[in-house]
């Protein structure tokens, strides 16, 4: 199917949706909504559409747990890791060949070859469509490989679920049309969220770190800054962590900089930030926003928020919720 683009997570006051997880759920609804129209008539269609949720939960669930293959020493260090990350791409294609063999093995025995590949087929395709198009919606830059999938799986599915080619044509048609205007109407990047935004410059501020010692964010000015703001009670942040540590450790000697911002003012005890760091052998700055002023600087409700900072000082990303390791090495690698 292709990677699809990377979409912004969704925050609803002081949480953050995982919109990838939202946007799976709702594709996988819209695959069995497909085998259910297609097989409408059919006298054992409940059977076959429980077929359908079975694979899409299967789907799910080895997405999420593959993890524990691909990068075991994340989820042996926080076990919660699980509930906040994927296996990645990885994850993504393992989870797609396992479910697409199951619905096959399924059909195959219930409808016969053909019947099952037609079927299968317009359950991927429904599914796909759906993913490709949330993309295009609510991605910053969904690409031309997205449109270009968005546009494959589109017309496969017209195809597939139409009585003839022509009625496939004129719902393509139709569904261009509304796609282009909502692409142009949809803008989720505005709000007041974006007032700190990309592309601007970056306010220094003077923080102290665990030690006392005064840092400023300008004296990382040539270097390229993930900047993570996070707190101790956060369970998001503490299964972030690992993946922050990971980064670290793997551009610690370039032009990459790992600032960690504990934002004080909200801990119970700021005692604990210290503790928290030595018990996990975290090795990155960590400095103490302890009056919250540069949390409010930058206009951070939700934790974790993470800022990409480019060498000129200028923001070039900021994200909201939890970033896996392979998310946050694709951005700083863009500007290293």
């Amino acid at each position: 199917m292709g990677q699809l683009g990377q979409m912004p997570n969704l925050q609803v006051g002081t949480f953050v949706l995982n919109a990838e997880l939202l946007v799976y759920l709702l594709a996988g609804i819209v695959g069995v909504l497909m085998v259910r129209l297609k097989h409408k008539a059919h006298p054992e269609r409940d059977p076959i559409v429980s077929v359908a949720w079975d694979s899409v939960i299967l789907w799910i669930g080895i997405w999420k747990i593959s993890l524990l293959l691909f990068d075991p020493a994340s989820v042996i260090d926080n076990p919660m890791t699980l509930l906040f990350f994927s296996g990645g791409m990885p994850g993504f294609w393992l989870a797609s060949a396992v479910a697409i063999g199951y619905a096959g093995f399924r059909y195959t025995k219930r409808l016969g070859k053909n019947a099952a590949a037609r079927t299968v087929a317009a359950m991927a395709c429904g599914w796909a469509a759906t993913a490709y198009l949330a993309t295009v919606l609510f991605s910053d830059s969904p690409g031309v490989v997205t449109y270009i999938g968005l546009a494959f799986f589109a017309s496969m599915l017209a195809f597939l679920m139409s009585p003839s080619p022509r009625f496939a044509a004129q719902v393509l048609g139709v569904a261009l049309v509304a796609t282009m205007i909502a692409s142009a109407v949809w803008n989720p990047g505005d709000g007041d969220a974006k007032s700190i935004g990309d592309d601007r410059l970056a306010p220094d501020f003077r923080l102290s770190d665990l030690d006392g010692n005064p840092v400023n964010l300008s004296d990382y000015r040539g270097q390229t800054v993930l900047m993570n703001f996070w707190a101790t009670w956060c369970q998001v942040c503490k299964a972030e962590m690992p993946h922050v540590e990971k980064l670290y450790r793997k551009y610690k000697d370039q032009d990459v900089v790992v600032l960690s911002v504990n934002v004080t003012s909200q801990e119970r005890n700021a005692g604990k930030v210290g503790d928290y760091v030595d018990k996990h052998g975290l090795s990155f700055p960590v400095v103490l926003d302890e009056a919250g002023a540069v949390a409010d600087q930058y206009k951070v409700t939700a934790y974790p928020t993470t800022y990409i900072i480019d060498a000129d000082g200028v923001i070039r990303e900021r994200y909201l919720g939890a970033i896996s390791y392979d998310n946050m090495k694709k951005a700083v690698a863009v500007l290293d």
